[in-house]
């Protein structure tokens, strides 16, 4: 019997439904460990539900960057993945230079 099905199943009965319903399940499920209440076999399935939800969270944070680096690349010339610090910076030292001259 798998580690979900032991009783650390989403409280929903399936699968999440989204990155949000994934990560606030997570957090419940470390609060109850963290907690030290759940008998053995519980907090086994709880850890087991856990790292699938950390799996599910992952694939979807990999998947929004794939797609943040996508749409930059189709938009290079107009969109920068830069610091606004650094854009702040560049145009101090630019005014620096424009007052030695």
């Amino acid at each position: 019997m798998s580690a979900a099905k032991r009783g650390g199943k989403p409280e929903g009965g399936g699968p999440p439904q989204s990155f949000e319903e994934a990560l606030e399940r997570l957090e419940a499920i470390v609060e109850e460990l963290e907690g030290g209440e759940a008998p053995l076999e519980k907090a086994v399935g709880l850890y087991g539900e856990g790292v699938g939800l950390f799996r599910f969270c992952r694939q979807q944070l990999d998947a929004a960057q794939k797609r943040i680096e996508k749409l930059a690349g189709e938009t290079e010339e107009a969109l920068s993945l830069r610091p606004f610090e650094e854009d702040e910076a560049e145009g101090d030292e630019e005014d620096e230079e424009d007052d030695g001259s």
